[in-house]
C-alpha cells in the first residue's frame, strides 16, 4: 500500500504530508479544487511524462516522493520488486518498505529508487507493479490483452501448467539458439575446400617443432664445406703434417730441453715433460684436424634440397604464421575446424530432433494450458456479469475469449475480454466497446471479482461515479469497500454515497496566501466528515434534515 506521500510546489501545491492507511479511501472537495492532485502525483511515481509545466510558478522544481508498503497478502509483488531491485542493481527493500522519488527541473525530470537514480522507464516498470489508475483519461492496464490474460491465469489459481509451459518454451529456445549457433559455425562448400588445401599443404610439407633450427645448422656447415675442409687442411699442415710443420720446428728445442735435464734433473726434467707435452698436443690436433677435413665433403644435391626445404619452410611462415610453431597451430586449428564441421551433420541431425521433441512437449502443455484457461473462463465470465449488473449494467454482456496464438513462453493463448453494455449492442473487445464513463465500473467489477488474485496493491478510480446515482451508486460504493478489503483502494470522488463508504475520507481544497492560490489536501476527523458529506448534499451545517442525512449515510457505511 501507499504509507505515505510527500509533494512540494507541484501546480499550486506547495509543501504537502500524506499519510494513510489500508482500505477504502475517498477523496472529495468543491469542483475545481484540486482533487485530481493525489492522481497527477501517483502518476509521476508510476514513470508518467514529466512536463515542467508540473512545476509551481515561482519555483525552481517540483517534487514527489512515496513510500509504499507491500503486505503479506500480496507476496507476488513483494517477489517481483526483490526481483527487479536485483536486476537493475538497486538496494534492497528495508523494512518492507520502497521508497519512490521523483524531481522535475525546467532542463527534465530525475528518477530514483531506494535513494538509488533509475531512468523514468525503470520507474515505470515498478510503478506497474505497485499502482492501477482508473480514470477518464487513463490507458488502463487491464484493457491490455496481456494483462487479461495474465488475471486469467491468476483466476485458474494453479499455475503448475504455466510453470511448465514457460520451462518447456524455455528448453525450445535453447534448443534453436543451440542449433543457429552450430549453422553459423558451419562451413560452406568453398571455406571447407580452402580449408582442407590450407591442412594438405601444412600437411605434406611434414614439419617438425624444432626443424628450423637443426635445418640451418646443417645448410650452414655444408654451404661452407670447402672453406672448412681448406681451413682445417692447413691447420693440420701447419702444426704437425707438412715440412717445417711446428712439431718440426720444436725438435730442436726438445733436445736443449733433454740435455737441460741431464744437467740439472730436479728442474730439468719438468721443462722437459711439458715441452713434450706440447709437442704430442700439436701431433694429436694436427691429425684431429686432418680426420675432420677428410669428413667434409662439399654435397651440391644436399644443398640444393637444404634450399628448397628452407624456402618452403619461409613459404609456409608467410602464410600460416610468424614462426614454424604458428604454423604448426594453424594446423591444428584447420583440423579441428574441418573435423567438427565433418561431424556438424549429425550434431544438425541431432539438435532438429531434440529442437522436435521439446516443440511437441512445450505444444502438449499448451494444449493443457488452454483447456484450463477455457474452463476457467467460463467460470469468471458470469461472475464478473454479475457485478456488472449490479454496478447498472442490467443487460450488459460479458464474455472472456480464449483464441488461438502464436505459442510462446505464456503459452498459445491470446485472451481478451469482451463487452456489450446495452442489450442489442453488438459485444466487442472491452478497450473498443467501453465508453470513459463506462470503463471505470467494468474495472471496478473486474477487481471485485479478482480481488482475491490481483496482486497490484494500489487502485486509483478517479470519477467512477460520473453518470450514475441513486441504488448504481450504493452498489458501486459497496464494491470499492469490498474491494478496499483486499487492495487499497483511492476513490475521487463527487457523490456523497461513495464519499461516506471510504474507511477514512481527505478532503482536497483551495485558499489563499499572500495572494496566491494553494492546494491543500488533509485527513477529516468524524465530525469534519458529517460536515462534508452535507455539502456534497448540498446544504450546509444548518440544515439539520440533511446533517441527519449525512449521519445516517456514514453509519450505514
Amino acid at each position: 500500500m501507499l504509507e505515505s506521500l510527500f509533494i512540494r510546489n507541484l501546480v499550486l501545491v506547495t509543501e504537502l504530508q500524506l499519510d494513510f492507511a489500508p482500505g477504502f479511501l475517498t477523496v472529495t472537495g468543491e469542483t475545481g479544487a484540486g482533487k485530481s492532485l493525489i492522481l497527477g502525483a501517483l502518476k509521476l511515481l508510476a514513470g508518467a511524462r514529466a512536463p515542467a509545466s508540473l512545476i509551481r510558478r515561482g519555483a525552481a522544481s517540483c517534487e514527489v516522493a512515496g513510500s509504499f508498503v507491500v503486505p503479506m497478502w500480496h507476496p507476488a509483488v513483494k517477489e517481483s520488486l526483490e526481483a527487479k531491485l536485483d536486476q537493475y542493481g538497486l538496494p534492497p527493500v528495508e523494512d518492507g518498505r520502497l521508497l519512490l522519488r521523483r524531481t522535475v527541473t525546467e532542463s527534465g525530470s530525475r528518477a530514483f529508487i531506494n535513494g538509488s537514480p533509475v531512468t523514468a522507464a525503470i520507474l515505470k516498470e515498478f510503478g506497474e507493479l505497485l499502482i492501477d489508475i482508473h480514470g477518464p483519461n487513463e490507458s488502463h492496464s487491464l484493457l491490455a490483452p496481456a494483462k487479461q490474460l495474465r488475471l486469467l491465469d491468476l483466476y485458474c489459481g494453479d499455475d503448475t501448467l504455466l510453470q511448465e509451459v514457460s520451462a518447456a518454451w524455455r528448453e525450445v529456445i535453447a534448443t534453436r539458439k543451440a542449433l543457429a549457433d552450430l549453422q553459423q559455425d558451419g562451413l560452406n562448400p568453398e571455406e571447407q575446400a580452402l580449408f582442407a588445401h590450407q591442412l594438405k599443404e601444412i600437411d605434406d610439407a611434414g614439419l617438425t617443432a624444432n626443424e628450423e633450427e637443426e635445418l640451418l645448422e646443417r645448410h650452414r656447415l655444408v654451404a661452407n664445406a670447402a672453406r672448412l675442409q681448406s681451413l682445417a687442411g692447413s691447420l693440420a699442415q701447419g702444426l704437425s703434417q707438412g715440412d717445417n710443420s711446428l712439431v718440426d720446428i720444436l725438435v730442436p728445442w726438445i733436445r736443449q730441453a733433454e740435455e737441460l735435464a741431464q744437467l740439472d734433473p730436479a728442474k730439468g726434467e719438468e721443462f722437459q715433460n711439458r715441452l713434450d707435452g706440447i709437442s704430442n698436443d700439436l701431433s694429436d690436433l694436427g691429425y684431429e684436424l686432418e680426420n675432420y677435413a677428410g669428413t667434409l665433403d662439399f654435397d651440391g644435391e644436399a644443398l640444393q634440397e637444404m634450399n628448397d626445404r628452407i624456402e618452403l619452410i619461409q613459404k609456409l611462415k608467410r602464410r600460416y604464421g610468424a614462426t614454424l610453431e604458428d604454423v604448426l597451430a594453424t594446423a591444428e586449428r584447420l583440423r579441428t575446424r574441418l573435423a567438427k564441421a565433418a561431424s556438424r551433420a549429425a550434431d544438425l541431425e541431432a539438435l532438429q530432433e531434440k529442437e522436435a521433441t521439446a516443440v511437441k512437449k512445450h505444444l502438449d502443455a499448451c494444449k493443457r494450458l488452454t483447456a484450463q484457461r477455457k474452463a476457467s473462463a467460463d467460470a469468471l465470465a458470469p461472475a464478473i456479469t454479475a457485478k456488472l449488473q449490479n454496478l447498472g449494467f442490467q443487460k450488459a454482456l460479458f464474455e472472456v475469449r480464449v483464441a488461438e496464438a502464436a505459442p510462446g513462453a505464456t503459452g498459445a493463448d491470446a485472451v481478451e475480454f469482451f463487452f456489450a453494455p446495452n442489450l442489442g449492442e453488438p459485444i466487442a473487445p472491452l478497450r473498443l466497446a467501453a465508453s470513459s464513463g463506462e470503463v471505470a465500473r467494468v474495472m471496478l467489477a473486474i477487481k471485485t471479482v479478482l480481488s482475491d488474485v490481483d496482486d497490484v496493491p494500489v487502485l486509483v478510480f478517479d470519477e467512477i461515479d460520473a453518470n450514475i446515482g441513486g441504488r448504481t451508486a450504493a452498489a458501486v460504493a459497496e464494491e470499492l469497500h469490498a474491494v478496499g478489503k483486499k487492495h487499497q483502494v483511492f476513490s475521487i470522488t463527487h457523490l456523497p454515497l461513495i464519499a461516506a463508504a471510504g474507511d477514512r475520507q481527505f478532503l482536497v481544497e483551495k485558499r489563499v496566501e499572500e495572494d496566491r492560490t494553494i492546494t491543500a489536501m488533509r485527513p477529516l476527523n468524524a465530525k469534519e466528515r458529517i460536515l462534508e458529506i452535507t455539502r456534497m448534499l448540498g446544504a450546509d451545517a444548518t440544515d439539520a434534515a440533511a446533517v441527519a442525512h449525512a449521519k445516517e449515510l456514514l453509519q450505514n457505511n
